[in-house]
């Protein structure tokens, strides 16, 4: 999706990685909501593609992290430096953004028990301006959706429910060699809670879900792969 046609929202994804293995989105309506920031030099990366399509800072209405891992909140403070936004984040992963140290990864698989004693684990700490407790109307932020609270990968997830598509963090990944197949997230604090988040937004969702690791997922292929997790 590239254009908004005044009432569906455009998502556009900012590759923050090669190959689309982080990814940021800026959801362009009225306004624009910046979804994640990756690492802090994410924020140089999303402000560029801010201006590459032709979006001006001042249009820039909310920072919406999906959640508190620090590959998504690590470029928050200093993106809200560049755009003069507020960031708005579950009370549930507040804690990591104000410590600015993440709490330990849970790998579900081989990729999160290879990626995990690489990963950083401190980025700049910062107060969300917004605490809030999973469920947010962006109508005041310019973008016709909501977000839902999908804890499993962390206690804050949330996604963002929009007309055609989901922006669903790190609810799911994509493959390594197949970007549009969905797997588990690399790393997940409760695999219960994650079961029911994932059928939570299946039962929802009206078009693919685009995440913060490889994909966009399409709808079809996560009911193939997850037709019914939770027991």
């Amino acid at each position: 999706m590239q254009r908004s046609d005044g009432a569906r929202p455009a998502v556009i994804p900012v590759g923050l990685a090669p190959l689309g293995f982080l990814n940021a989105y800026l959801v362009r309506g009225e306004r624009t909501v910046v979804v994640d920031a990756g690492y802090p030099s994410g924020a140089r990366r999303i402000v560029t593609a801010l201006r590459r399509h032709g979006i001006d800072s001042g249009d820039v209405s909310l920072i919406l992290l999906t959640h508190g891992h620090l590959d998504h909140l690590g470029g928050a403070a200093e993106l809200r430096r560049r755009l003069h936004a507020p960031i708005a984040l579950h009370r549930l992963d507040a804690a990591i953004a104000v410590s600015g140290r993440d709490r330990p990864l849970k790998p579900t698989g081989l990729a999160g028990r290879l990626f995990a004693p690489l990963a950083p684990r401190t980025a700049p700490a910062f107060q969300p301006d917004i605490i809030h407790d999973g469920e947010l109307d962006l109508a005041a932020y310019g973008v016709a959706g909501r977000t839902i609270h999908t804890p499993g990968h962390t206690p804050g997830s949330i996604s963002l429910l929009l007309d055609d598509c989901v922006l669903a963090g790190d609810l799911l990944a994509g493959g390594f060699l197949r970007r549009h197949a969905p797997g588990l997230p690399y790393f997940a604090d409760d695999l219960a809670q994650l079961s029911e988040s994932i059928e939570r937004v299946s039962a929802v969702a009206k078009g693919p879900l685009y995440v913060g690791h490889r994909g966009p997922l399409p709808l079809e292929a996560v009911a193939r792969r997850f037709p019914r997790m939770t027991p």
